[in-house]
């Protein structure tokens, strides 16, 4: 296919990177900091006056100065040789790895071997920032999950799919939105559940619930929030049903039979982040408006980043804690106290050395000699029985390497 950027510059699409359903992405020929994403086999009716909007109405980038793009927002239309719209260009984030590979704990050994707790929290803080600027612009992501949102080495991370973002545009006196059609279940509201979004008009408090659980993800070692044991009777119902029901398993009466996973506990998080949690999973599930914004787990991620220490192990944990959460050890550096010296008993007094009779010729020798003195001959090594050593000189007492009575 042959395209032109609005210019009516021709634009060389190379290799093919993804895709899905609805669309192909490419690299652009000479221009490694760009993708194409052509629509295939057609844009959806009215993308092109969405695309032209959000081209027309950036919001901040919030790692501006880091030289990173927080959202892959579009940065020109695409055209084909008859003038008709078929995709749009957008940044090219280099060497960056899909959200899901970096909270899931087996994924992140492999593709961020490096990426560790305070890593894990500084992604979730530019998570919540580049959030929390498509908010102040009236954006909304609708189907915020694992899968669109990408991160670096570096914890920067990068919001993509912006095409299938909520809209509003104000065309004169009259504002036209543009839903966003899909959404996972699994990062769904309450209030959203099992409701057709192609023709719902979203609300921040939504997008807020797919933050909470994806922050929830990235501090809790890819655990999702509604994840839990079973108490009751018969097959446990499905996450999206949990989520419906409020069924939040890290509080002291859920409405359902659920517990916790064994191994996870809320005390690992930071107080102000787990009340966050809280707040977004058992108040936000009575009044949506109480989840947290972008900008409150921002802030409290900020905090919670500033109290990690590091424990013997090199692990890194909020130090409100006493001992690490993942090994039992204490702090870097902490003070142990000091145990009263025990008594230690004398080592035991060896017997007397015996003479060694050699081997070959029968002959009597001084204790301590390592060949015959009759006829030269080597004298026969013993085993010590303890620690298995085999050199033990024959006319020895004790072993040379443990110190115990042969």
């Amino acid at each position: 296919m042959v395209v032109y950027d609005s210019r009516r510059k021709r634009v060389g699409l190379g290799r093919e990177i993804g895709g899905g359903g609805e669309a192909i992405v490419y690299e652009v020929v000479g221009r490694p900091d760009l993708l194409a994403k052509i629509y295939n086999p057609s844009p959806l009716p009215g993308y092109d006056q969405k695309l032209a909007w959000l081209l027309a109405n950036p919001p901040d980038n919030p790692t501006r100065a880091l030289g990173h793009a927080s959202i892959a927002w579009p940065l020109d239309l695409l055209y084909n040789d008859r003038g008709q719209f078929v995709g749009y260009l957008m940044p090219y984030i280099q060497n960056a790895v899909s959200l899901l590979d970096v909270f899931n704990p087996r994924c992140r050994a492999q593709t961020l071997p490096g990426f560790n707790w305070k890593y894990l929290h500084r992604t979730a803080h530019n998570l919540a920032a580049a959030l929390g600027a498509l908010h102040r612009r009236g954006y909304l992501v609708g189907d915020l999950n694992e899968s669109n949102v990408m991160v670096t080495p570096s914890a920067l991370v990068t919001m993509i799919d912006t095409d299938s973002f909520q809209v509003q545009e104000q065309s004169g006196a009259r504002l036209v939105i543009y839903p966003c059609p899909v959404g996972k279940p699994e990062y769904t509201p309450p209030e959203l559940q099992g409701r057709y979004l192609q023709g719902t008009q979203q609300l921040p408090e939504h997008d807020c619930f797919g933050l909470g659980v994806l922050i929830f993800q990235l501090l809790m070692e890819g655990s999702h929030p509604f994840r839990a044991r079973w108490l009751g009777g018969g097959d446990p119902p499905p996450i999206e049903e949990r989520i419906r029901q409020g069924c939040f398993p890290y509080v002291k009466s859920p409405p359902c039979p659920v517990a916790p996973p064994r191994t996870l506990s809320l005390d690992m998080l930071h107080p102000r982040v787990a009340d966050l949690v809280r707040r977004c999973f058992v108040d936000g599930h009575h009044d949506p408006r109480r989840r947290p914004p972008p900008g409150e787990w921002e802030r409290a991620i900020t905090e919670a980043e500033k109290t990690l220490v590091t424990c013997r192990n090199g692990h890194y944990y909020s130090n409100h804690l006493r001992t690490c959460p993942r090994c039992g050890a204490k702090r870097k550096g902490a003070r142990v106290p000091l145990r009263s010296p025990q008594p230690v008993a004398p080592p035991p007094v060896p017997p007397p050395l015996a003479a060694v009779t050699c081997p070959n010729c029968g002959a009597l020798n001084a204790p301590g000699l390592l060949y015959c003195q009759g006829c030269e001959s080597p004298l026969q090594p013993v085993v010590c029985t303890h620690c298995g050593y085999r050199k033990v000189p024959g006319s020895a007492a004790c072993c040379p390497r443990c110190g115990k009575v042969v």
